[in-house]
């Protein structure tokens, strides 16, 4: 249906696309998946003739070159593009904004069917004839920005971002929307970041970087490949590697936080270790001490062996007693803090 061939667009000294190859399969659902700034908004407006391909692009649509071709006349081929940001006619009416989708000649003799085929695939419209488009909400702007392409009878429908700026259950009822739109066979172009949902809905998706094609596929192909896993859906295929179990003397009590990184010790074992007796035996040691913390699963610890050094420093600092009243508990051991003052 759409063959795009080596295209090229740049604007100024910036080149947005470059050498894109790719081909468009009527009845189907294409999305073009990227990161901000690689193309896919350029990519449609070349394809709808709101910007023009480097010499020696070529787009053709249904056999023909169009990449030379104004957009009113992409249009009357069957082209129509839903833009980022809706493009609404605010001070009209929903039904004038969707009377004006049916501009071209080919879609004239049918608007009245068509405008009662959109209020019936867009309740929400219907109930909104008379209202200015300026005072609905978003997700109802997008709705009507959508039907008034469709107003046009498209046989390539090309949407960009339409879920861009909407809360998550309409985001949900859109691309349901979109979906009963795509099983009746309308070919549509999606240019979309939500790729979870843009993924249920395709039947092909190309990805771009950088103004590249890098990628071609199904949608499972695409769910399966490594490197769109760890750009686009936030996961890798490697499993993480277990967490080395804590050893024994390391299990306190106090705020137990199950979700907190293990903390690795820079200090000498021995004065850590010992650090962790004197909390586990009343002494305040090093770390967070929280008098008021009940003892969650305190583990009897034996104390490393102490040098002769360390007992002479023991006698000449006697530690300082715990009341009675308040257990002296572990916690969140932080091996370089300093032990609190009495």
């Amino acid at each position: 249906m759409l063959r795009l061939e080596n295209v090229s667009v740049a604007y100024g000294k910036h080149e947005a696309l470059r050498d894109v190859t790719l081909d468009i399969e009527a009845g189907r659902t294409t999305v073009i998946l990227g990161a901000n700034g690689a193309g896919k908004t350029t990519l449609l407006k070349a394809i709808a003739g709101l910007v023009r391909p480097l010499p020696g692009g070529r787009i053709l649509f249904e056999g023909r070159a169009i990449e030379g071709e104004p957009m009113h006349r992409m249009v009357a081929a069957g082209i129509a593009l839903v833009p980022e940001g809706r493009r609404l006619f605010g001070e009209m009416t929903v039904i004038d904004n969707l009377r004006m989708g049916a501009y071209p000649r080919h879609a004239r003799a049918n608007a009245a069917r068509q405008l009662e085929k959109q209020l019936t695939l867009f309740p929400r419209l219907a109930e909104r004839r008379g209202q200015l488009a300026k005072t609905m909400s978003g997700g109802e702007q997008q709705m009507l920005a959508i039907a008034r392409a469709l107003m046009s009878e498209p046989k390539l429908l090309l949407l960009d971002e339409p879920s861009l700026g909407l809360g998550p259950r309409l985001v949900r009822d859109l691309f349901a929307t979109l979906r009963a739109i795509t099983a009746r066979g309308q070919s549509a172009v999606l240019v979309e970041q939500n790729v979870s949902q843009s993924l249920r809905l395709a039947e092909r998706v190309h990805v771009l970087e950088n103004g590249r094609l890098f990628r071609s596929g199904t949608p499972a192909q695409i769910r399966e490949d490594a490197a769109v896993q760890l750009a686009y859906l936030g996961r890798t295929t490697t499993e993480p590697a277990p967490a080395a179990a804590v050893p024994a003397r390391y299990h306190s009590g106090g705020f137990v936080n199950p979700f907190a990184h293990t903390v690795v010790p820079t200090r000498p074992l021995e004065d850590q270790e010992q650090a962790m007796a004197g909390q586990l035996t009343g002494m305040t040691g090093s770390g967070f001490f929280h008098p008021y913390a009940r003892t969650v699963g305190g583990r009897a610890v034996s104390p490393a062996p102490v040098t002769e050094g360390a007992k002479a420093a023991t006698t000449a600092r006697p530690p300082t007693a715990q009341p009675e009243h308040i257990p002296a508990s572990g916690g969140f051991v932080n091996p370089q803090a300093r032990a609190p003052k009495q």
